[in-house]
């Protein structure tokens, strides 16, 4: 009695395994899992290298936070965005590395014995982001690339407008190099390059 019901038991097993495909233990298939790890790899190796950049800044200067260094930035941009609008050499000044502010301020003054005027407006920002860490003997480099919206209207001495178009807004993706001294208790990065994508 007992040897049927273990071969009728036996041949229902079979039966049911035919029918609805029911495999023992735990089966992946190969194509699934190798396109799965692949993503999940690259998504690591991505965050991983950002991760490197933030790690390395840290160990040349201890106390950097990049969310507060990005929100910074774009408070640099838009106040050197705007004091170079104006004119205003001044703030400019405690913003930019001497090299950089000799250009600036070459700029306004050829601007200024023209009589001619800027009018810029600062939009919005669409994305700012750090994209390279680099430093020397004595200094840390940031680079930041920003994609802004902007309005510029360069008029002459009577009015007219010589450059730019006051209804038009424009997209703007520049990178900009912001560098500090390692031994510096300044907290401020001056920006020491521009340049645009």
């Amino acid at each position: 009695m007992f040897l049927l019901f273990a071969i009728l038991t036996f041949f229902l097993l079979i039966k049911l395994n035919e029918v609805l495909g029911i495999r023992s233990g735990f089966h992946i298939q190969k194509e699934n899992l190798r396109d799965f790890t692949s993503e999940e790899t690259a998504q690591e190796t991505a965050i991983s290298e950002i991760d490197k950049k933030i790690l390395q800044i840290k160990k040349l200067y201890p106390a950097f936070d990049a969310d507060d260094f990005l929100s910074k930035s774009k408070k640099a941009f838009e106040m050197i965005f705007n004091a170079y609008s104006q004119g205003d050499v001044k703030t400019l000044k405690g913003l930019l590395s001497p090299r950089i502010f000799h250009a600036f301020s070459m700029a306004i003054e050829d601007r200024k014995k023209r009589g001619e005027t800027l009018e810029g407006i600062l939009v919005r920002f669409i994305s700012c982001e750090i994209i390279e860490q680099n430093s020397s003997e004595n200094e840390i480099f940031l680079t930041v690339k920003f994609e802004t919206e902007q309005s510029n209207v360069l008029k002459s001495k009577d009015g007219a407008i010589l450059e730019g178009n006051a209804d038009f807004v424009e997209n703007h993706t520049e990178i900009w190099l912001f560098s500090r001294k390692k031994s510096s208790t300044d907290p401020r990065w001056y920006l020491c390059e521009i340049k645009s994508e």
